[in-house]
């Protein structure tokens, strides 16, 4: 593996749920992790022990001037909706971008960056590369001009780049650490074979059909595409639930993001001293979201049985995993770190071949 002298490869999937982070450790290993994509404009009461504001950032100008300042945690009280076609544009994202970085200990490192697009954004109808959005996505997070309050360091982003969603997962399946193909990607070129992958993120559903033809990759766009359902529709439709029978009104009874995933995981919240049940409600939401989602992509693949392969990405496919085997038995699931892998990856070979 070729290595880009002292410039650190790092890939971010940022979802409207969570930015999930992959990065190469010195020792050449693949390390991932995983933050809210929760944001606040301005500073945050809350402090660390010793006084000092966490998950603080600012944007500055040329002069080092503050333009303006963000809070990056799981605990905000008044969170940015982000969910709209500007998100890859939009200043709170890169923000975003920087503070899952930092949170990786990448402060003070330059990094080649890649970043995640929804396959929708990233290819125009027609399946041609969407240039204008690409252009625009790269060049916010281009920029270079977010830093900590703390201590005013940055992490200097070398040069950014995009890559479509799901896409991004195949590779992951396909590809070893290094670059280099895994033997189901040998099978699947061998046959001519077909895959579908099937990327269950926050806010969108993205579904890539990849087939082979004569051993060259092709993208079926016909039974590709993304839709708006995803796990932020479950954990909106927890924090209504919870609001409707525990809440008090107010920002003060509205979850935080961290607490509607431990919802999400257990079915419980702790709250006014007692623990509260909310299995049944989490069971029936669940289900009511998976349905929409089993519904799509039962309408857009086409012949699931002439698949070789059908993999399910992202957050959504642990939520929904019982759901989509039942329509899939011959599915496989991977974790909601497939894309970002899947673009370090990729970058990995793409260095290899350069």
């Amino acid at each position: 593996m070729k290595k880009l002298q002292q410039v650190i490869l790092a890939a971010d999937d940022n979802g409207y749920a969570d930015h999930k982070l992959a990065y190469f450790t010195p020792e050449g290993k693949i390390e991932c992790i995983k933050v809210p994509t929760s944001i606040q404009v301005g500073g945050s009461t809350l402090t660390s022990v010793s006084g000092d504001r966490e998950g603080v950032y600012h944007v500055v100008g040329a002069d080092s001037q503050v333009l303006n300042t963000y809070t990056c945690s799981g605990a905000v009280t008044q969170p940015l909706n982000l969910r709209n076609a500007n998100y890859p544009f939009v200043e709170p994202n890169r923000v975003l971008v920087h503070h899952t970085m930092v949170k990786a200990g990448l402060a003070g490192k330059t990094v080649k960056l890649g970043v995640t697009l929804p396959f929708s954004d990233y290819f125009s109808a027609d399946g041609s590369y969407n240039k204008e959005f690409h252009a625009r996505a790269v060049e916010n997070f281009n920029q270079n001009n977010v830093t900590t309050e703390k201590d005013m360091q940055k992490v200097v982003v070398a040069s950014a780049h995009v890559f479509p969603e799901a896409l991004s997962a195949f590779y992951d399946w396909g590809l070893d650490e290094t670059g280099s193909v895994l033997p189901c990607y040998e099978s699947l070129e061998e046959n001519d074979g077909s895959i579908l992958i099937v990327d269950i993120g926050g806010s969108t559903t993205d579904m890539v059909c990849i087939r082979m033809v004569d051993g060259n990759m092709m993208i079926d766009h016909a039974h590709s595409g993304t839709e708006k359902h995803g796990v932020l529709d479950v954990k909106e439709m927890i924090n209504l639930v919870y609001q409707k029978k525990f809440g008090a009104g107010g920002h003060e009874s509205v979850l935080s993001s961290r607490a509607v995933t431990k919802i999400l995981e257990t079915g419980r919240h702790r709250s006014g001293g007692r623990e509260l049940d909310l299995v049944a409600e989490l069971q029936a939401i669940v289900g009511q979201v998976a349905q929409r989602i089993v519904s799509y992509v039962e309408a857009k693949a086409g012949k699931i049985g002439d698949y070789e392969a059908i993999h399910f990405v992202g957050g959504g496919a642990v939520v929904f995993k019982d759901a989509l085997q039942k329509v899939v038995n011959f599915a496989t699931i991977g974790d909601e770190f497939a894309n970002a892998r899947g673009v370090l990856k990729y970058m990995v070979a793409q260095l290899e071949t350069n």
